[in-house]
């Protein structure tokens, strides 16, 4: 490949989350956390190069969003996305938790709720418990092997509660799944039913495999009460930087997001962004992207192939979006103790617990896989001698229970 993703990157120093939050024995055996939703990769040579140029020429000022900027967002969504936007549309803000806060803050007042499908990332709710309103969870159903919303719940759901904001990601985190044009069309017009705005976090959407395409809610609802996140954290391991794009297509509620935007205390563009952007949202940096996609594909038909061969009972959704794998050992496990103490104290095997996306999941994972293949292959080598060592001592199904 023109690049390097068999090498990783170096966090030790550098104060880094991933790094501060993995599992001491997991990491003593020789193994890298599998935990958070940022890559283990260098960041694309073309936001090197922009960053450096910014470093070099000295002047960090005050940044704004020209149409330099607004033309390469533009330009981006057309030939990634297939999504034709508007110069105007494009909101920048501090990020797509900060941009859901100003959402909640401008679209419901204290006593109102959002509505969320579970599973669901976590800091969703977090944003909502901070700013006093609760958060209303609808399940969804897994069907023929793919979850799937149940429309006839989040229905009722709304006509007996007191919702006015709807949150979901796409494609899914944790599920790895892309939501289906069909679905998409059906949730607009249960929204527009009952006049509950939408806030559509997109921000894996140009982390996509098999010649998948995730549409944006945009292209699905229009204008009306519509706010779609997007950001180079993501696709770029940026997710340190507080930055993100907010598309509001609704002119109304775009002038009235960008007011409470601006009294939440919003300033200037960073400018390492503003650089950032400019490198990444390149034909250079386009390339990069579709090479580390290339590379984690690879990575998910990998892992998928173990399981289905070491480990069948071991349910594993998702490869179609995002560089998240959700797993299922329910039928392996009866608590989440039991899980984690097999996965850290015997295959040292560092995942996100599956109770952060929904009290419900507690025997469910979540694995990043957008890491050096080697250092997969070698977790996925501990991890078969783990359950081979169980299975020697002559365990019953489920196999795990006494584990």
């Amino acid at each position: 490949m023109k690049y390097d993703f068999d090498t990783p990157v170096e966090r030790k120093g550098f104060s880094n989350l991933k790094e501060n939050m993995s599992e001491k024995t997991v990491i003593e055996a020789g193994n890298v956390s599998f935990c958070a939703g940022e890559m283990d990769f260098k960041t694309a040579p073309a936001i090197e190069k922009m960053t450096l140029k910014l470093a070099r020429n000295g002047l960090y000022g005050y940044t704004v969003c020209d149409d330099t900027y607004r033309n390469q967002v533009c330009n981006w969504m057309q030939e990634q996305r297939g999504f034709q936007l508007q110069q105007e549309w494009i909101v920048p803000t501090l990020g797509t938790i900060y941009s859901l806060a100003t959402a909640i803050r401008l679209l419901t007042v204290e006593g109102e709720e959002i509505l969320v499908n579970t599973p669901f990332y976590s800091r969703y709710e977090q944003a909502a418990r901070r700013l006093h309103r609760q958060t209303v969870k609808s399940p969804m159903l897994v069907i023929e092997g793919r979850y799937r919303l149940d429309f006839a719940d989040m229905e009722e759901r709304i006509r007996s509660g007191n919702i006015k904001l709807f949150v979901f990601s796409n494609p899914c985190n944790p599920t790895g799944q892309i939501y289906e044009e069909e679905e998409l069309v059906k949730l607009k017009a249960l929204m527009k039913k009952y006049k509950v705005s939408v806030f559509c976090d997109e921000i894996f959407a140009e982390t996509v495999y098999g010649g998948r395409r995730v549409m944006s809610y945009c292209e699905i609802a229009g204008v009306e009460g519509t706010l779609v996140a997007t950001s180079m954290g993501k696709s770029f391991n940026l997710t340190g930087a507080n930055h993100a794009n907010i598309i509001i297509p609704d002119e109304k509620l775009r002038e009235e997001f960008i007011q409470q935007r601006n009294a939440d205390h919003y300033g200037s563009i960073d400018p390492w962004i503003y650089s950032a952007l400019r490198g990444a949202y390149s034909t250079e940096g386009a390339d990069w992207l579709r090479q580390m996609n290339i590379y984690v594909e690879e990575n998910i038909r990998m892992i998928k192939a173990f399981f289905e061969k070491e480990l069948p009972e071991v349910k594993v959704y998702g490869g179609e979006g995002a560089y998240i794998l959700w797993m299922d050992w329910s039928s392996l496990f009866p608590t989440a103790e039991k899980l984690f103490d097999f996965l850290i104290y015997k295959a040292y095997l560092d995942l996100d617990p599956g109770n952060h996306y929904g009290e419900e999941y507690a025997c469910y994972t979540r694995m990043c896989v957008a890491s050096p293949r080697y250092l997969i292959e070698k977790a996925l080598v501990m991890l078969k001698k783990a359950v081979e060592t169980i299975r020697q001592q002559g365990k019953q199904n489920p196999l795990f229970t006494d584990a």
